[in-house]
């Protein structure tokens, strides 16, 4: 933690030389890198961090040069400290980069000076081997497979390849796991094992076990040397060392161990959901290892890691595949002979001998043929909500049952235990009141209101060149989680990307049964509906009313739609980017108002001291982004909220916002960062 650069200031100039290290990602004109500074230097104006990070990952937008593994630079870079979304069922960036040793995050502003490699051999090596396998395999989805599990590259799948990954249950496959450096362990162990039938007086037991751990930790370099290859290594080293010592340790006594060696190398690594399956896995294969070794083999240990490991996969991605331990059962040997068949090819490359190339593509192709075979009959994961803490205990029981020996009594009860987690049994609802998430989007606006069974979702975040948007990795992964299949009022308060990127994606995920917006040019193109003030629609006892929006007359911005909720005890207004013109002309509330999520993510064009006097809210919550530009929101607009008795919450620092309005409770306001600590997130 002591490398991580500090948050004061958020972000800051700096001169640092150093190398390119890893493989660099091609994003379109752009790349990005993990570059290690060997020195660091503070720019006119920036002001003095006392920590040295140990990996910088940079952004370079239309680079002028290639950036390639090892190369040398000499650069100006901003920086700023390690940060992501804070959403619940969002991706734990900032987890993410801590595990990668990553300390400041930024893009390069100029270059001074480059140089080729200077040592570089590993990750030169990986660099060329990504660049024959390119072109050695003529097929796209060929190469992509190949270089993921010969060399860890995930990149070059594509959105539809990764669906059909994620719908059979296959991932693990595509991306190197413990599985793939197991494939290696069981090749050199066979290897060895021929050899000593053949060389029996030469050949000694410890030759053997050191020389496939080597091999392993060399695939495990090979491959980017990334936490899950790690892991897996680990667990691999210690099983081969108490073989190689003989020493009569039991295979559990192994398992803890290489658990507790995880754990002190990595101590990060229980929050990660790669240490949890791959433990889970390992201790199944264990505990058919001790009943009938022969169960090892067949769709016997695939059935019984699929009741394993479904409780797990139903807490941490909120869904599984039924299809999993048909698609595994026939795709694990397959990739394993497919990897085995790469490693030859590729030094057959070295020749320029082509023999095994049309084997690597038919077997590779076969993959993904089998691969969306298994998805036609199940097109996606089968989506299950967060379960209660008892649903999940019961699935886990019911694991245990099913996984007992044959003539075990009551052992298929336990498929019986698994029906509240299928059926997704959760607490009920509120019946009254309302729930509401400002999502953590960075620069934009995304808000979503319960009540009941009933959804509007003000705003979908932001869009980003290219066509990504913030909607995938904030709302997308909730609505999953919550599973939540369609929205019934959709409101786009005006047409600017910060508030409108994710609504083609919103659209494709969920079924959207009324749409309205306060752009006309919006509404041409999409069809919605255009809010006018005095629209208003009732959800049990509350209710909904549009105070402005629609004016054409007037600027984008101050067209937005203004949204009151209100149920009689807790209010809240959403006010889109108006600025104080347009919050003069609002009708002055009846009484205080308890939210406010300030118009325009707090810039100093809106939230006006007399806006603030009249609505007089007891939270205001700005949706603004870490580090922005635009220097939201603005420090007078904080001052003037402090002044006027509300206390400010900020997406940018808190992370998502959670307001509920629930009968015989005060009107409570919840932070993810604070529901959900990390003490690495400095909050």
């Amino acid at each position: 933690m002591s490398h991580r650069l500090s948050s004061d200031p958020i972000k800051s100039d700096w001169y640092v030389t150093g190398e390119v290290v890893g493989l660099p990602e091609l994003r379109g004109k752009d790349v990005r890198f993990l570059f290690k500074p060997h020195t660091l230097v503070e720019s006119k104006g920036a002001e003095r961090h006392s920590a040295f990070p140990r990996l910088l990952r940079l952004n370079w937008y239309r680079p002028d040069r290639a950036v390639v593994p090892g190369m040398r630079l000499e650069l100006e870079v901003r920086l700023k400290p390690p940060h992501g979304f804070s959403n619940p069922a969002g991706f734990d960036y900032e987890l993410w980069l801590l595990a990668q040793g990553i300390d400041a995050t930024g893009y390069v502003r100029a270059v001074s000076a480059t140089s080729g490699p200077d040592a570089c051999l590993l990750d030169c090596l990986r660099g060329r081997l990504a660049e024959v396998i390119q072109t050695r395999y003529a097929s796209e989805q060929v190469a992509a497979l190949v270089k993921a599990i010969t060399l860890g590259i995930r990149d070059d799948f594509s959105d539809d390849q990764w669906q059909l990954l994620r719908a059979t249950g296959t991932i693990h496959l595509a991306v190197i796991s413990g599985l793939h450096i197991g494939f290696i362990v069981v090749l050199m162990l066979g290897l060895m094992r021929l050899l000593s039938y053949v060389l029996m007086p030469l050949y000694l037991r410890p030759v053997g076990v050191w020389l496939t751990i080597s091999v392993a930790f060399i695939y495990m370099q090979m491959a980017g040397a990334g936490l899950p290859t790690q892991r897996a290594f680990v667990m691999v080293a210690v099983f081969l060392l108490a073989q190689w010592r003989l020493w009569h340790v039991d295979l559990w006594s192994r398992w803890w161990f290489a658990m507790a060696l995880v754990l002190t190398l990595s101590p990060v690594a229980t929050h990660q959901a790669g240490f949890w399956l791959s433990f889970m896995a390992v201790a199944t294969l264990l505990w058919f290892a001790g009943h009938r070794i022969k169960d090892l083999l067949g769709w016997r240990v695939q059935w019984g890691i699929f009741f394993s490991m479904t409780p797990l996969l139903v807490w941490l991605f909120g869904g599984f595949s039924f299809i999993a331990p048909l698609i595994n059962l026939l795709a694990i040997p397959l990739i394993a002979l497919c990897l085995m068949l790469v490693v030859v090819d590729l030094l057959f490359s070295v020749l320029n001998v082509d023999l095994l190339v049309p084997l690597v593509d038919g077997g590779v192709s076969l993959f993904w043929w089998l691969a969306g075979l298994g998805a036609e009959v199940q097109q996606d994961i089968w989506q299950v909500p967060n379960p209660e803490w008892y649903v999940l205990l019961l699935a886990l029981l019911g694991s245990l049952l099913v996984l007992q020996p044959k003539g075990f009594p009551l052992r298929w009860l336990g498929i019986l235990l698994w029906m509240p987690m299928l059926l997704g049994i959760r607490s009920s609802p509120v019946i009254e009141g309302y729930d509401v998430r400002v999502f953590d989007v960075g620069q934009g606006t995304a808000v979503l209101i319960r009540v009941g069974e009933q959804t509007l979702l003000y705003d979908t975040g932001p869009g980003y060149p290219g066509g990504q948007s913030a909607f995938m990795h904030t709302l997308a992964p909730y609505l999953e989680a919550e599973r939540i299949q369609a929205v019934d009022m959709l409101v786009l308060s005006h047409d600017d990307l910060d508030h409108t990127g994710g609504h083609i994606s919103l659209r494709d995920q969920v079924t959207v049964s009324s749409a309205v917006t306060g752009s006309q040019a919006l509404a041409g193109r999409y069809g919605y509906r255009v809010c006018r003030p005095g629209d208003q629609w009732q959800w049990k006892n509350v209710r909904f009313t549009v105070l402005s929006g629609g004016n054409q007359k007037v600027s984008d911005n101050n067209s937005s739609c203004v949204l009151q909720v209100d149920d009689g005890r807790c209010s809240l207004l959403l006010t889109g980017d108006i600025d104080s013109e347009i919050e003069r002309e609002l009708v002055e509330p009846a009484r205080p108002l308890n939210w406010l999520v300030a118009s325009h993510h707090g810039s100093k064009t809106g939230s006006s001291a007399e806006f603030l006097a009249r609505w007089r809210p007891s939270v205001v919550v700005f949706s603004a982004g870490y580090a922005s530009r635009f220097g939201h929101p603005s420090a007078d607009v904080v001052q003037r909220v402090s002044d006027s008795g509300g206390v400010s919450v900020n997406t940018a620092k808190h992370g998502a916002v959670h307001l509920t309005s629930n009968p015989g409770m005060a009107c409570a306001t919840d932070v993810w960062r604070s529901t959900k600590r990390r003490f690495w997130s400095g909050y």
